[in-house]
Formats: C-alpha cells, sequence, structure tokens
C-alpha cells in the first residue's frame, strides 16, 4: 500500500509540475552553451537523466531552484526537466521580475561586490552565495555575515536573516559556512 501511495503522489507531483510549466506566464529563451549536456528530473546531480541537450539548442526556461534551471520544449516533447546554470545563455532579465525593487537593488549591489559567483534569494530570510574562485573558504563566513546583514538591513527584514556559502562544485558536499544576522 505504502508503494502504491508513493507511486500516486509521485504522478501527481508530476502532472503538477507540467501543468505549471504549461500555465507558467513568466518565460524566457535560451540556448545551450554547453557541447552536451544532461537534463535532470530534478534540480541537482544526483537526480535522473531524462534527456541530453547539445550546444545550440534552444530551450524555455521557466523557473529556477539555486543554481538549477527548470525548462521545458527541450527534445521535441512537452516534459520538463531541470539544468545547470552554468551551461545556458539567458537573457539578462531572467527571472528578474520575481523581484521587486528592492530585491534587485540587493542582487546589483551582491553582485557588484565581486566576490560572489551565485547570489540566490532562497525565501524572505534565506540566502544561498557561491564564492568566486579568487575568494577562497578562508574569508566565506566574513562575506556571509556582510551578504546577510545588508540583506536585512537593505530590505528591512525583521529577524535574522541566514546566508549559506556552498562549494563551487554544488550542495552534494555540504555547506562551507551557515552564517545569521544578526
Amino acid at each position: 500500500m505504502k508503494c502504491l501511495m508513493t507511486l500516486l503522489f509521485s504522478v501527481l507531483l508530476s502532472l503538477g509540475d507540467a501543468a505549471y510549466a504549461q500555465e507558467s506566464p513568466k518565460s524566457w529563451e535560451g540556448t545551450i552553451s554547453a557541447r552536451t549536456l544532461n537534463v535532470r528530473a530534478g534540480p541537482g546531480q544526483s537526480q535522473k537523466i531524462v534527456g541530453r541537450l547539445k550546444r545550440g539548442d534552444r530551450v524555455v526556461a521557466f523557473d529556477e531552484e539555486g543554481r538549477w534551471i527548470h525548462i521545458r520544449d527541450f527534445d521535441g516533447s512537452v516534459e520538463t526537466g531541470w539544468i545547470s546554470r552554468a551551461f545556458i545563455n539567458l537573457p539578462k532579465n531572467f527571472m528578474a521580475p520575481a523581484f521587486g525593487d528592492l530585491e534587485n537593488a540587493f542582487l546589483e549591489w551582491a553582485s557588484a561586490r565581486g566576490d560572489l559567483s551565485v547570489v540566490s534569494v532562497e525565501a524572505e530570510n534565506q540566502l544561498s552565495l557561491v564564492l568566486d574562485q579568487v575568494s577562497g573558504v578562508a574569508v566565506s563566513e566574513r562575506v556571509a555575515r556582510e551578504v546577510a546583514c545588508s540583506y536585512r538591513a537593505q530590505l528591512s527584514v525583521e529577524g535574522p536573516v541566514t546566508a549559506t556559502v556552498w562549494p563551487e562544485a554544488g550542495a552534494q558536499d555540504g555547506w562551507i559556512v551557515h552564517v545569521s544576522c544578526p
């Protein structure tokens, strides 16, 4: 019975995912930049491979989770899949409407710092960061605290804001540092 319930939940989840992809009012066209690229069932390298793309292929991106982009219209199918952000060229305004002016101003500030390769707002009080290769692990706690406190101040967030620094290789090896402000 438990197996049947798990299967039913998986089917309903995938149907809801496909419906969301078709109904999503915001989408952006992207071009694959990798020679070959695996399309995954979910965001993460441990997820099942559901397709493959090649350099120059065009896809429609409609969501992101951390460093993973949710796509549709690949391989001539109606399925959705996930690819790494590092291997797709997307317009500068990708996902920008999802944030207000304050969030966009913060992201511009964080980008201008020059020591971050990825900044992701996961929730109102949670940030994910990847430091550029030059910065290194030694400064990760200081950078995370500065970014979390700046986000809290710029957006007037009540309560603590947490910043997690992840390794360049991805989350599978665990986080480097997890800091809250205050």
